[in-house]
């Protein structure tokens, strides 16, 4: 089974348990390698221990014979010792002590005095050998390195076999912390799980630790933007249901007066009246589709070089003719070399709103000015006024809101070009803004954030 198809808490039983059994394995280790050293200090004391021991009882000893053989152990740390006491005060050095197991211990190795090791009888040895001159002795104690690691394994052993026992109980122990810690989550999940799409209430959690507060806070966050744009979305399709109806019927009903008609006249001015709302609604379904791709287009946007001085003239040069139409001054100025980067189709379609707005509620004779410039911040800013009847503050406020017109009867706009704008300047992180314009209409001022 692959690693990412674990449960939180199998993870953090394993990563609890592999960390607890390394740790005791390191420390059977060291225990191993202290028991050893410990072992090796203890015997080679005991070592030179027997040999001061026998070279005083060889010192008033004058026996020939063979040393007997070593009693039967009285306890399981207890080792086996060879040794050979000898005479060295004659011609020919005589043996005076020596164990049943060491026999020709001194004639078959070359030890040097003090400690040393060597290999005798297939096993290796400990040595310690000890010379008195004025007494004339020669003592040499041996013990099996074998004695040394069986109780140094033992010592090592009974200090990691409890853990290893208790490993089980250590593991049913983690899975109930691990278990009961990870509480807050599952409350979490029941949480969600109680959540519906028309009830995006936000998520409580009673004394949620510290690392569950910030992804509940997140969470809440994450709710409440999904909330506001359903209820957005819902708004939008209420109102544009209601903005493709009203021209439906109009355009039925002059149609239909229209076939009633007996008068050329008038049938020509209510087939007129029909053509104008369908040009009305083709504009509004023109604009509800350039929303819809804005709405989707946010994360897959490409960021270009884009020269905003030239874009802005060719826009202006582009609805100029209708400017000139109604007698409508356009003005443009720059004091900057304006180089962005964005997606020029939409800044394109935002600049045609924008200009588009200002001649719509600019009566003839009027003047429509463009500015490009740097902001005290050294941030491009794009202005455009117009000489229109401006703005009250309450209208201010709803500027950019979907369907919201601010004179319904006087234009034949659709109230969503200021909210294209909007969204396409969140796109490119632009700072939008509505204020009344020293022409006397109102000023629309986009500041792009680099």
């Amino acid at each position: 089974m692959s690693s990412h198809k674990f449960s939180l808490q199998t993870r953090l039983t394993l990563l609890v348990l592999g960390s607890v059994l390394l740790f005791g394995l390191l420390a059977g280790y060291e225990s191993y390698k202290n028991a050893m050293y410990e072992a090796d200090q203890l015997f080679d004391a005991q070592l030179a221990q027997y040999a001061q021991n026998l070279m005083v009882v060889a010192t008033h000893s004058d026996n020939d014979d063979e040393a007997e053989a070593m009693p039967p152990h009285a306890h399981k740390y207890q080792q086996t010792l060879a040794f050979q006491v000898w005479n060295t005060n004659r011609e020919y050095p005589r043996e005076l002590l020596r164990s049943s197991n060491a026999s020709g211990m001194i004639s078959a190795l070359q030890v040097a005095e003090g400690y040393s090791g060597g290999e005798w009888q297939g096993e290796h040895w400990r040595y310690y050998r000890q010379r008195d001159t004025q007494r004339g002795l020669d003592v040499l104690v041996g013990q099996s390195d074998r004695a040394r690691n069986e109780l140094a394994g033992e010592v090592a052993w009974h200090n990691i076999a409890p853990f290893l026992f208790g490993l089980p109980v250590l593991a049913v122990l983690a899975v109930l912390a691990v278990r009961f810690g990870l509480h807050p989550l599952r409350n979490l999940t029941d949480s969600l799980h109680s959540l519906s799409p028309e009830q995006l209430n936000p998520v409580t959690l009673r004394d949620a630790p510290q690392e569950i507060g910030p992804v509940v806070e997140a969470l809440n966050k994450l709710l409440g933007r999904i909330a506001r744009a359903m209820e957005n979305e819902r708004r939008f399709t209420a109102d544009a249901s209601h903005e493709l109806r009203t021209p439906l019927a109009a355009l039925q009903a002059q149609v239909q007066a229209a076939q009633l008609s007996t008068d050329d006249d008038e049938r020509k001015e209510c087939l007129a009246k029909a053509l104008q709302g369908a040009e009305r609604m083709a504009h509004l379904v023109g604009q509800l589709l350039t929303l819809s791709r804005l709405d989707e287009a946010a994360p897959q946007v490409d960021p270009k070089h884009v020269d905003l001085e030239e874009l802005v003239r060719e826009c202006c040069a582009e609805l100029g003719a209708d400017a000139l139409a109604r007698n409508i001054e356009i003005g443009f100025s720059s004091q900057t070399m304006a180089q962005i980067a964005g997606a020029p189709d939409m800044l394109r379609i935002l600049l045609r709103n924008l200009l588009d707005n200002a001649i719509r509620y600019t009566p003839p004779g009027g003047r429509v000015e463009v500015k490009l410039c740097l902001a005290d911040d050294a941030q491009t800013e794009l202005e455009i006024a117009d000489s229109g009847s401006g703005v009250s503050e309450e209208q201010l406020a709803l500027l950019g809101q979907r369907f919201h017109r601010i004179a319904p009867g006087t234009t034949d706009g659709v109230g969503l070009g200021l909210s294209i704008v909007q969204r396409i300047a969140e796109i490119h992180h632009a700072a939008l803004t509505f204020d009344r314009s020293t022409l006397g209409g109102l000023s629309v001022k986009l500041r792009f954030l680099h």
